[in-house]
């Protein structure tokens, strides 16, 4: 294992190459490295970034396709002792601009797909091309030709590895700053309570360009398991790509199970051998009954495990797979060596079912929002329990059982007040889940003067809802005060750029455009 004193990217990558040399660390379509090849060609790209002067601290952008290219481009970046700023390859002139323009990006590490956006949006920035493009002369990351002792490293653990840039509820997505210890101990963490070893195989179908999918690489290198590169696009291509690489490990996330199942491409159960599957993890929302039950059929050996997690802190709770039927709508309890609070206004913790905001303690918290001190203030303080240390306050409301287990309420910014009652959209929006076809939803607060504001729900479903029924069932289910006014039925809801969650601040917009139209 990592010595206790190298809580660094850098001790997970030249230790994986040590132990592991020659297996397969990294596969996509069409390349595969072993460990000790991925950690030449990580230090390849580190010398060349050194002799392009970015140095230690320094920000690198990378905006590339999911490929080992990519993953090479990443370490490189980090064996410089520079600091990865993760760009979406899907993101458009104006926040490739903000994300650039705000980290202070030395250059930005591209593909020939990506270059002219990223040099429309960031003129000044120099480029660097991940991998040679089919015409032109450009200057090219090399990742091969270099020893390991050609790049002599500095950086510690507490030294910024990431700055990942979150959508956020609200304004300009913010920087948040990650350190080579926080990803260390993601790693550790994760692979203690899924187990992951070095005869697993991980199928990564989520994007190397925040905390939930680069962690799959860390613990790739920490176990000397196979990271299985893969971009989810047609799900059949999906199962054949999981049943030919005998993926043992998926991680995935709602909108991720969401288009594995979608009815208008994917017709009929697959019937490729899916018996490898032994662990399926899904983080960045609610998972519906519809979801589970698809899961549950397609990998009938897989354990299911329900993560809660925000990038300022990782990852905080996770569901063992046998409370899934025990404890409906719980978020788990708190992963290894972390400690949730739950915490009224006044700082105190609260009684088992009564409601308090969700504080995170331990080695994953982040250092805090880049260029943003203001912020960084309301969401990363001290504790008076706990001086000295730098807790996060989460701002999501949740309760907690006898049993430590956690529900999640609402986000304490997005409660809709309505006829004198403070409503979560997360409790409406659990209840409209469970109406068969809907995919996933959102509620909004729609401003009317006589009660304060109206519950707009918009829901995204593939296979198509009767909206009459719908109505039906919210009425049914849900008290008159939370029944929505207004319902918004699309095929499909829009997701955040980075990290693929549903996009709030779009959905409400979708929703306000709709009903003024």
């Amino acid at each position: 294992m990592t010595s206790p004193q190298l809580f660094t990217v850098h001790a997970l990558v030249h230790e994986a190459a040590a132990r592991f040399g020659p297996d397969i660390a990294i596969t996509d379509e069409t390349t595969e490295l072993s460990f000790a090849d991925l950690r030449s060609a990580a230090m390849a790209a580190a010398g060349a970034l050194r002799e392009r002067g970015v140095g230690r601290g320094d920000r690198v952008g990378v905006c590339m396709a999911k490929s080992t290219e990519q993953a090479v481009a990443i370490l490189g970046v980090l064996l410089a002792d520079a600091v990865i700023v993760p760009i979406l390859p899907g993101l458009k002139h104006d926040n490739i601009a903000h994300i650039t323009t705000d980290s202070g990006a030395r250059l930005v590490i591209t593909d020939e797909a990506r270059a002219d956006e990223v040099r429309g949006a960031a003129p000044a920035v120099p480029l660097l091309y991940g991998t040679a493009p089919a015409t032109g002369s450009v200057d090219v990351l090399p990742m091969s030709g270099r020893t390991g002792d050609a790049v002599p490293q500095r950086a510690i653990s507490e030294d910024l590895a990431a700055i990942i840039y979150s959508s956020g509820s609200t304004g300009r997505p913010k920087g948040i700053m990650v350190t080579h210890r926080n990803l260390w101990h993601g790693a550790h963490i994760t692979t203690r309570y899924l187990g992951v070893g070095r005869d697993d195989r991980i199928g990564s179908v989520l994007s190397l360009n925040f905390d939930y999918g680069l962690n799959q690489l860390w613990q790739s290198l920490l176990t000397g398991a196979r990271l299985c590169l893969h971009e989810l696009v047609f799900p059949m291509s999906f199962f054949q790509f999981a049943a030919r690489q005998r993926i043992t490990v998926l991680p995935v996330m709602p909108v991720i199970i969401t288009r594995m199942f979608d009815p208008r491409l994917l017709r009929s159960q697959p019937e490729e051998d899916l018996s490898s599957v032994r662990t399926v993890c899904t983080s960045g929302g609610p998972v519906s009954d519809r979801m589970l039950k698809l899961v549950g059929a397609t990998f009938p050996h897989a354990r299911t495990f329900l993560m809660y997690g925000l990038t300022e802190a990782f990852r905080s709770t996770f569901l063992e797979p046998e409370q899934l039927a025990l404890r409906p709508g719980s978020i788990g309890r708190a992963i290894p060596d972390v400690e949730l609070l739950v915490l009224d206004d006044d700082l105190r913790e609260v009684a088992p079912g009564e409601r308090g905001e969700l504080v995170h303690r331990g080695g994953c918290v982040a250092k805090g929002y880049w260029n943003a001190p203001a912020e960084t203030a309301k969401r990363f303080r001290e504790l008076p329990t706990h001086p000295g240390e730098t807790a996060v306050f989460s701002g999501d409301i949740v309760t907690r059982d006898a049993d430590g287990y956690l529900y999640f309420v609402g986000r304490r910014d997005a409660m809709i007040k309505t006829s004198g009652f403070r409503v979560s959209p997360t409790e409406v929006e659990e209840v409209a889940c469970r109406f068969p076809g809907v995919d996933a939803c959102v509620a909004v607060g729609v401003p009317n003067v006589e009660i304060g504001a109206d519950i707009a729900l918009a829901y995204g479903s593939a296979a198509g809802v009767d909206e009459v029924e719908l109505r039906a069932f919210l009425r049914k289910e849900l008290p008159s005060h939370m029944v929505p006014r207004h319902l918004l039925g699309r095929a499909g809801l829009p997701s955040t750029g980075n990290q693929g969650k549903i996009d709030r601040p779009s959905v409400a917009e979708m929703v306000r455009d709709h009903l003024s139209g």
